[in-house]
């Protein structure tokens, strides 16, 4: 996920793409931008049109294989209609989404996060999140000097201030030569 989003500031999160129609009456395939999003909990999308979020019901969703999700929305009725959406970006208002636990976040709270280690020297700022297959990497830019990726991972990120608006690391040996 890379940050600002264009509706981010309208209380909408980025959750995917329309990938194509899945059946013949209007279901869309969305490949999400979390593969392991709950989809039980979705019950509204909204549809990027012309930079306009339109609001659609979710009818239901439920996974599609390798990762991508078939939702029926109200109103996409037909599998025309459904292919006119293929490259959309689909997104969920942030009110809608679960409660992360203590030791988790949304990759969208963090975005634009301070970086600074233990010892207060500042890295730069949070500028795109990704899984590499064995934990979240934080991508962090320091104003041009270049970038410097943070393993999400338990011995390196000590504490996660989202009111402060920073995110403190322990630069463990090799991390940051």
């Amino acid at each position: 996920m890379k940050a600002p989003d264009r509706f981010m500031s309208r209380g909408l999160i980025a959750f995917g793409q329309v990938v194509g129609a899945h059946g013949l009456h209007g279901a869309v395939r969305v490949r999400p931008d979390n593969p392991d999003c709950d989809p039980a909990a979705i019950t509204r999308i909204f549809v990027d049109r012309d930079a306009i979020a339109v609001e659609h019901r979710v009818r239901s969703v439920a996974r599609a294989g390798r990762g991508s999700l078939k939702i029926e929305l109200e109103g996409v009725d037909s599998i025309e209609q459904a292919q006119a959406l293929r490259g959309v970006v689909l997104y969920l208002a942030v009110e809608d989404l679960p409660p992360a636990s203590d030791k988790e976040f949304y990759y969208f709270q963090v975005m634009g996060l301070r970086v600074e280690t233990t010892e207060g020297r500042p890295l730069g700022r949070i500028e795109e999140v990704f899984f590499n297959g064995a934990n979240d990497v934080w991508v962090v830019s320091n104003g041009g000097r270049g970038e410097v990726l943070i393993p999400v991972i338990e011995d390196v990120v000590r504490r996660i201030d989202l009111e402060g608006g920073r995110a403190i690391i322990e630069a463990i040996p090799g991390l940051l030569d």
